[in-house]
């Protein structure tokens, strides 16, 4: 699953709204396989900062990463997708 927002308390709120059904559903996320990640505009003219507060999911702090497999593809935050080109 993904979940995108374009603000990061939009997105702590996705994540309370997941816990929500998780708990609903009687299901559990795997918090250490459940990672964010941000993507920097294209645009150099814009700051974005790189200091965004820890998601918390099922009481766990969510691990920020630049990289991640998914569904055999590699996800980037540098909106590149020729990392899992071989």
């Amino acid at each position: 699953m993904v979940l995108l927002a374009p603000l990061w308390y939009a997105m702590q709120a996705l994540t309370q709204v997941l816990n929500t059904w998780c708990t609903e559903l009687d299901i559990e996320c795997n918090t250490k396989m459940t990672v964010c990640m941000t993507f920097k505009p294209k645009s150099k003219t814009r700051y974005v900062t790189d200091d965004f507060p820890n998601f918390i999911l099922a009481g766990c702090a969510l691990n920020f990463v630049s990289e991640f497999l998914y569904l055999g593809h590699v996800l980037n935050d540098n909106l590149n997708d020729d990392d899992d080109i071989c």
